[in-house]
């Protein structure tokens, strides 16, 4: 047996799976391949909220770690896409209030923020108390069952904690989800 040297082809962009104008916004598309680059990072150690990334990320947010940051990573990846986030956005929470009409029955579209919880009253609306966040990086097409998310301060499949080790991707099974916040929607509340 030896080696062989095929011809490469060419290859979608950085996210094959999404096309700006297509299936996602242009901000969605933004949004997506920032919070890729955040995939692998890791709590250091595990179960510790802490890490060099996480911990500058959870100071720039005005927050001293060690916190519970899955907010806290979002809201980082729409700032750096110029994405206007919720006053106090590293408490999961504050993003209820912009959380698309239809909320639980809203269909998700790639790049939204994914808020999950109870629906009971919390500290901040009547309707909804939240206790996780990520962003929904796909949606299901033609036939596939599977809306898929990254998120950070999250479990691993195959890990027996769920308390949060790092930044992961993975398909939306729970079934506490409170609602979509459209980043396209924040930026035009701003105007």
């Amino acid at each position: 047996m030896g080696l062989v040297r095929l011809a490469a082809q060419p290859w979608p962009r950085e996210l094959g799976w999404l096309v700006p104008g297509d299936n996602c916004t242009a901000l969605g598309f933004q949004i997506c391949s920032r919070a890729l680059r955040d995939h692998g990072i890791l709590e250091v150690p595990n179960g510790s909220n802490r890490g060099i990334r996480i911990d500058r990320m959870t100071l720039r947010s005005g927050l001293k770690p060690p916190v519970w940051w899955c907010a806290i990573e979002v809201g980082t990846v729409f700032i750096d896409c110029g994405v206007p986030v919720p006053e106090g956005y590293p408490l999961t929470d504050n993003w209820l209030p912009y959380v698309r009409e239809g909320r639980w029955q809203a269909t998700p579209q790639p790049g939204d923020a994914i808020v999950y919880g109870t629906r009971k009253k919390g500290p901040v609306v009547s309707w909804g108390n939240a206790s996780h966040i990520g962003v929904v990086m796909r949606v299901p097409e033609s036939g596939q069952k599977y809306t898929l998310t990254t998120e950070g301060n999250r479990g691993f499949p195959g890990t027996d904690s769920n308390d949060g080790l790092g930044v992961g991707f993975g398909p939306i099974t729970r079934k506490d989800v409170l609602g979509y916040v459209s980043p396209d929607h924040l930026v035009g509340l701003l105007g």
